[in-house]
């Protein structure tokens, strides 16, 4: 074919858009007091974020949506608008005012307005599978410490709304190198070895 200089661009808005949600209870407590998972979803890069907090108040609500909007805001995406559960404390009402954020409630009854009910969803799935996977003897009291893992396998298998070329953790995290970083199934059994030399006299 002839060869031409032409070059084709194509303009996307990004939305700002974040969806907030929790959790019900997990089975058990885990070892750090942790019952609950706190669920940021952002539209534009796709990417679901799991936070794990030990109660539903509104100081705990509120500690682990700083977390989750610093994380956003360090990485590029600054959000502008926020959909939420039907109902705000005035302290998470105050966080939210603070980031320069605009929300709105989701209608009693109409949680599918919400999308972070269907990223709850999807990595409650996605987590079940990974503890599925896990030794018979794992003990069930650690399964937040899962969630890094649970998070980055989920979001690398979840393609970017606003470039669908990369996946939503690259959008967020970069190119992930699988050299470097080996991905082995969780909740994996391991003997390690201590060299007498290394160890402790009891």
């Amino acid at each position: 074919p002839k060869r031409s200089h032409s070059v084709f661009t194509n303009c996307i808005s990004a939305t700002g858009r974040i969806y907030t949600d929790q959790s019900g209870p997990f089975l058990t407590p885990s070892i750090s007091g942790n019952k609950y998972i706190f669920v940021i979803c952002d539209y534009d890069s796709n990417f679901i974020d799991a936070i794990p907090i030990p109660s539903r108040t509104k100081e705990q609500l509120v500690k682990a949506y700083r977390t989750g909007i610093t994380r956003l805001q360090q990485r590029g995406l600054t959000p502008q608008f926020q959909c939420l559960d039907n109902e705000i404390s005035q302290l998470m009402e105050n966080e939210i005012k603070s980031n320069n954020i605009t929300f709105q409630l989701t209608p009693a009854g109409s949680h599918s307005r919400n999308a972070a009910e269907r990223a709850i969803q999807t990595f409650k799935d996605h987590f079940i599978a990974g503890l599925c996977s896990v030794h018979p003897q794992f003990p069930l009291h650690l399964w937040d410490k899962l969630l890094p893992q649970a998070e980055l396998t989920l979001n690398l298998l979840r393609p970017s709304r606003l470039n669908p070329n990369l996946s939503a953790y690259n959008h967020l995290h970069g190119l992930f190198d699988y050299s470097a970083t080996p991905l082995a199934p969780p909740g994996m059994r391991v003997l390690a070895h201590d060299l007498p030399n290394n160890r402790k006299s009891w």
